[in-house]
C-alpha cells in the first residue's frame, strides 16, 4: 500500500503538533504543510509579545520536525489563491485545516468605526511584524489609551503600551512599532473589563508580570474587589484556585506602596460596558455604562445600570476575541468563527464527500495557551487515523506532484532558515534577539539571496 499524504493547512503550534502525533504514528504518513506567508510558526511569531521570547522557545521542536524526511514546508503559498481548497483535497489522502482565528472582534457599539480605533488582533500583529498590519499605524499622541477586554492578549496590549522604551529595544518587536513607541505620549491605560475580578479570564503569571511593570502605579477599584459571602465560598473551591490566585494578585496590587508622582499608570476597571466611542475625525472618549453582576457565583452574567462615564483617550482597542475565516466551500459556523466539527472531522458536508480535519482555533475557538494545541491536535490526529484504519478514505494512486499544482513562489524550511540568520545576525548587530522582516517581497529576497540581501531600514508592504 502506498504511503498515506496528509496536507495541513496553517503552520502555527496546532498544525506542527498535529504532523508531530502524524509522523509519530505508525501508519506511514508523509506530511505537506502549507502557510500562506514564507514565515512558519503562526502566533509564536506574530502573536506571543515580543517580551516573552522564552515562550517562544518551543519552535525548537517544531525545527526538529521538520528534519523529518517525510515532512515538506510550502511557504508562501495561499490555499485559495495558488491552490484551491478542493484542488489540495484531489491531491491529498486527507487534509487538516489548522490556519487559526486570525480575525479580530471590533466592539459592536457606535464608534468602533473611527480612526484610531482598533481591535487587538491588528495591534497584535502590528508589534509583532506581521505582513498584513505592518501598515496599521496607531497614534500615541495622546496621554491614555482603553483596552476593552480582560484576557491575557489585553495583558499584552497594556503591557507593551506602558513598558520602557529601553525594555522593548531588548526584543524582538517590530522596528516601525518600537520607532513609533519611542515617542509614545501614552501615560495611562484603562484595562476595562464587563464583569469582576473573579471572572477575568488572565492567567496568573501574565496578570503579576502586569502588576509588578517596573515605574507603573497600579490602581484598582477596591468597591468591586470586595467580595460577598457567596463568592468568596466559591473561590475557595478547589477547582477555582487559579481564580483565587488572581484576586489575591490583584489585592496585593493594591496595598504595594505607589510609585512617584511621574509613574505612568494602569488603571484595572472592572464592571463597565463599553456603551459608544466619541468623536468625529478620531477616537476622543470611550463612554461606559456600570455594570451589576447577577445570577450564581459560578455564572455571573454583567447587567448594564443607569450609570454612565467617560474615559478620555485618543486610542482605543477591542480585546474581545479573535474569530476564523471561512475558507474555500468548507463547512463554517458564522457564529462561533469555527469550522463545525466532531473530534476534528468536519461535520456538515455533502454526503459522500471524503473528510475533512481541523485543529487549534479554527476547530475550537481562540482558547487555551500554546501548550493546549498538542492534545487539540493529538485528538484531531486520533480521529483521523482511526477513519483511515477504518477504510473511511482510501490511499489514492497516481498523484500529480504537488510542485506541479503550485502557480505562486514556494518557500521551503531551508529557504525559511535563511530568513531566520539573517533576522537573528541583524538583531545580534543591534542587541536584539532579532529584526523581524516584515515585507513578504524583502523575505522572498533574503530566501532567495541569503542574509546579505537584508537592509538597515525594512520596508513596510
Amino acid at each position: 500500500m502506498s504511503e498515506p499524504e496528509i496536507a495541513i493547512v496553517g503552520s502555527g503550534p496546532s498544525g506542527f503538533f498535529a504532523a508531530e502525533a502524524l509522523l509519530k504514528s505508525d501508519a506511514g504518513v508523509r506530511v505537506d504543510m502549507f502557510d500562506r506567508l514564507p514565515t512558519p510558526y503562526g502566533l509564536v511569531r506574530s502573536g506571543v509579545a515580543p517580551d516573552h521570547q522564552q515562550i517562544k522557545q518551543v519552535v525548537k521542536v517544531f525545527d526538529a520536525l521538520a528534519t523529518n524526511p517525510k515532512f515538506a514546508f510550502f511557504g508562501n503559498i495561499d490555499i485559495g489563491r495558488d491552490i484551491p481548497l478542493a484542488g489540495l483535497r484531489n491531491r491529498y489522502d486527507a487534509v487538516i485545516l489548522a490556519y487559526g482565528a486570525s480575525a479580530g472582534t471590533p466592539l459592536p457599539i457606535p464608534g468602533s468605526d473611527l480612526p484610531q480605533s482598533i481591535t487587538a488582533t491588528d495591534f497584535v500583529g502590528w508589534y509583532n511584524g506581521h505582513p498584513d498590519f505592518a501598515g496599521l499605524e496607531p497614534r500615541f499622541d495622546h496621554e491614555c489609551a482603553v483596552v476593552v477586554g480582560h484576557g491575557n492578549v489585553g495583558i499584552d496590549v497594556a503591557r507593551i503600551l506602558l513598558s520602557d522604551h529601553a525594555r522593548l529595544a531588548k526584543t524582538d518587536i517590530a522596528d516601525h512599532a518600537l520607532e513609533a513607541l519611542r515617542e509614545s505620549r501614552v501615560r495611562r491605560v484603562h484595562l476595562v473589563g464587563r464583569r469582576g475580578p473573579a471572572q477575568a479570564s488572565f492567567t496568573t503569571a501574565e496578570l503579576r508580570e502586569l502588576l509588578g511593570l517596573p515605574g507603573v502605579r497600579v490602581v484598582i477599584d477596591q468597591d468591586a474587589m470586595q467580595l460577598n459571602e457567596e463568592e468568596q465560598a466559591y473561590l475557595d473551591l478547589p477547582v477555582n484556585a487559579a481564580i483565587k490566585r488572581n484576586v489575591s494578585v490583584m489585592a496585593d496590587a493594591i496595598a504595594r506602596e505607589a510609585h512617584g508622582e511621574d509613574a505612568k499608570e494602569l488603571h484595572l476597571d472592572f464592571l463597565a460596558s463599553p456603551m459608544e466611542i466619541e468623536g468625529t475625525d478620531r477616537v476622543r472618549s470611550v463612554r461606559f455604562a456600570r455594570n451589576r453582576l447577577e445570577g450564581p457565583a459560578d455564572n455571573r452574567k454583567a447587567v448594564p445600570g443607569a450609570e454612565h462615564f467617560a474615559i478620555s483617550a485618543g486610542l482605543a482597542i477591542s480585546s474581545i476575541g479573535f474569530r476564523g475565516k471561512p475558507l474555500g466551500n468548507a463547512p463554517f459556523d458564522e457564529r462561533r468563527g469555527i469550522i463545525p466539527n466532531v473530534a476534528g472531522r468536519v461535520t456538515g458536508e455533502a454526503n459522500g464527500s471524503m473528510p475533512l480535519y481541523v485543529a487549534g482555533w479554527i476547530k475550537r475557538g481562540a482558547t487555551g495557551v500554546i501548550g493546549t494545541n498538542r492534545a487539540d491536535a493529538m485528538e484531531t490526529v486520533r480521529t483521523l487515523l482511526s477513519d483511515f484504519r477504518e477504510g473511511r478514505w482510501p490511499v489514492k494512486p497516481g498523484r500529480p506532484r504537488t510542485p506541479a499544482l503550485l502557480s505562486g513562489s514556494r518557500i521551503d524550511f531551508m529557504d525559511w532558515k535563511r530568513i531566520d540568520a539573517a533576522e537573528c545576525l541583524s538583531g545580534r548587530e543591534a542587541g536584539r534577539p532579532r529584526r523581524k522582516i516584515v515585507s513578504v517581497a524583502a523575505m522572498l529576497d533574503v530566501a532567495r539571496r541569503g542574509e546579505g540581501a537584508v537592509l538597515p531600514s525594512q520596508p513596510v508592504g
